[in-house]
């Protein structure tokens, strides 16, 4: 009897532990996330962290809902992610001081006060304007970060946090 108690308890804790490294990986260090402590690399967000991404941007979200709008990447040692939305460029922004669509939309346009982004594309950080049909910046609406990401699109995830 002794020993059927100790089989079932050795069964008990092999089957926790088995739980612990299934569930472990899901918050773990994200060295299998990412190749470097730096990787701008996008990778979708696995299922079993889009929970901590949903409450990193008090999104109302399924996780199939975070995972296919959602990437991350790695930053100095941390998992961020970002959230797609309508006009949400989650890629590396263009920085660029000319817009081809831009200038198609002044050809036909010439005064127009304000380029549409539909014209203008929605990964750019300024907005346009035409004057006698050229395009000009009208103002920068978007921050970019050292790495060239929109600043304040991405947000750190809690829990990831590791070293390689």
């Amino acid at each position: 009897m002794a020993r059927r108690r100790a089989t079932i308890a050795q069964g008990a804790a092999l089957a926790v532990l088995g739980l612990m490294a299934c569930a472990a990986p899901a918050l773990a260090a994200p060295t299998h996330l990412c190749r470097a402590p730096t990787d701008d690399t996008l990778r979708p967000i696995p299922l079993a962290l889009a929970p901590a991404v949903a409450r990193a941007f008090h999104a109302r979200m399924t996780p199939a809902e975070i995972r296919a709008n959602g990437v991350l990447r790695c930053a100095r040692g941390r998992v961020l992610a970002c959230l797609r939305g309508a006009n949400l460029n989650c890629g590396q922004a263009d920085t660029r001081r000319t817009n081809r669509g831009a200038a198609a939309w002044c050809r036909d346009n010439p005064d127009a006060t304000f380029v549409p982004l539909y014209a203008a594309g929605h990964t750019g950080i300024y907005a346009w304007a035409c004057r006698a049909g050229r395009p000009v910046i009208a103002q920068q609406v978007q921050q970019v970060t050292p790495r060239g990401f929109v600043r304040g699109a991405w947000r750190p995830i809690p829990g990831t946090a590791g070293s390689w």
